[in-house]
């Protein structure tokens, strides 16, 4: 997906334990949508519009957080946040 773009989300929310390579040994939960609809390039050059659920649109909204400088951390539910760090 290049430059992917949510254009449609759901008012349902879900609740998901997150992680990132970026913050090792942090995890929390994150308030997600749990449906997304995303309009992206493709590696052809051909414009896209895709539908996510559950799993797949929470990686989703995650990886877009990043392209956009928000880390999960950043939408931690305060009292859900975990760490394995010393």
């Amino acid at each position: 997906m290049i430059n992917p773009t949510i254009i449609d989300k759901s008012k349902e929310t879900i609740l998901w334990e997150e992680a990132c390579i970026s913050l090792p040994g942090d995890t929390g939960i994150v308030k997600r949508h749990k449906h997304i609809k995303i309009e992206f390039t493709d590696v052809t050059g051909k414009r896209q519009k895709q539908k996510y659920k559950d799993f797949n649109a929470v990686i989703i909204q995650h990886e877009i957080d990043h392209l956009d400088g928000i880390l999960f951390m950043d939408k931690v539910i305060p009292e859900k946040k975990k760490s394995t760090k010393k």
